[in-house]
């Protein structure tokens, strides 16, 4: 077998399609979202616009162009036939998720669905409905704090068969941990923002480094992560692997993936979220803040 060495052309021709790969996957998830509610929305026009410009501009995907030529079409029936555009692509893609899925499909495209039926800003009840019924269909999502809250929310607001704008509000904002804002709020295409994290502290002057625990994750755009590890330990810091009780501080890079709950990074930061629950710790970081934490202890 060959040896796929890191930055070789082999190791990056998996990699583009791996990426290609969750990047199809949440768009099938997206635009089965828009199709949620049975019908288009003239507020979910542009996001839709923008979703399929990401991915013709990532991978100069045919169908993301074909739709985008069809969102500009002057159609007599406007919002039925790019109803039924879309349906035909969800059709048409799904097959090969569905024939022969991988590990990490389900969870991309759960992604997407949430950012799809939240991208005009509005959410119905079929909507989450559906929301819900995804979930229930993978339990293990609810190993993610952050969806097993989403579906509790979800839940109690349509146990009445009714959503109020509140109820809306609420729900909206536990998505937006998963996405991010929806293309509504910020214009841009939801694919390829970080998921946020709740707890992360921003005091760069209570990161303690003396006889601290540090676990670092995720890819940094301050230095490589063996440089970012010696610095620590420069200042009295315990750098390790993987997460335990001993684990004082998890710093996050700033560049992180939307399908972090199933990869490495993501499996850590888990962890971390669940012994934070329990007792406090490990508190998170984020890579803008443990650069100035560095700064203010003379390092760099």
């Amino acid at each position: 077998m060959t040896e796929l060495k890191y930055g070789g052309f082999s190791l990056g021709r998996i990699n583009a399609k791996r990426n290609r790969r969750k990047a199809e996957a949440y768009w099938l998830g997206f635009l089965e979202g828009v199709l949620a509610s049975e019908s288009i929305e003239n507020l979910e026009i542009d996001s839709i616009k923008a979703e399929a410009a990401q991915l013709l501009c990532l991978f100069g995907d045919e169908d993301a162009a074909d739709l985008i030529q069809d969102l500009d079409t002057a159609y007599n029936d406007y919002h039925g036939e790019i109803y039924g555009v879309i349906s035909g692509i969800v059709d048409y893609r799904s097959r090969p998720f569905d024939q022969a899925p991988e590990p990490k499909d389900h969870c991309n495209r759960f992604f997407g669905f949430c950012a799809g039926i939240a991208c005009d800003g509005r959410l119905k009840v079929n909507e989450v409905e559906k929301l819900i019924g995804m979930i229930d269909q993978n339990i293990e999502f609810l190993d993610d704090s952050r969806i097993a809250g989403l579906r509790k929310v979800a839940a109690e607001a349509i146990s009445d068969r009714q959503l109020s704008a509140e109820e809306e509000e609420d729900i909206s904002e536990w998505i937006a941990r998963l996405v991010g804002d929806s293309c509504a709020d910020t214009g841009l295409p939801t694919y390829g923002n970080s998921p946020s994290i709740d707890g992360v502290l921003r005091d760069p002057a209570t990161v303690v480094f003396e006889n601290a625990g540090f676990v670092v994750t995720g890819a940094f755009s301050l230095a490589p992560r063996k440089v970012i590890e010696s610095w620590i330990a420069s200042r009295g810091g315990v750098v390790t692997k993987s997460i335990s009780r001993s684990t004082d501080y998890l710093i996050v890079a700033a560049v992180a993936s939307r399908d972090w709950l199933h990869s490495h990074q993501g499996t850590k930061i888990i962890e971390a979220r669940k012994l934070h629950e329990q007792g406090g710790r490990p508190h998170f970081v984020d890579e803008l803040t443990f650069r100035k934490a560095l700064e203010l202890c003379g390092i760099r």
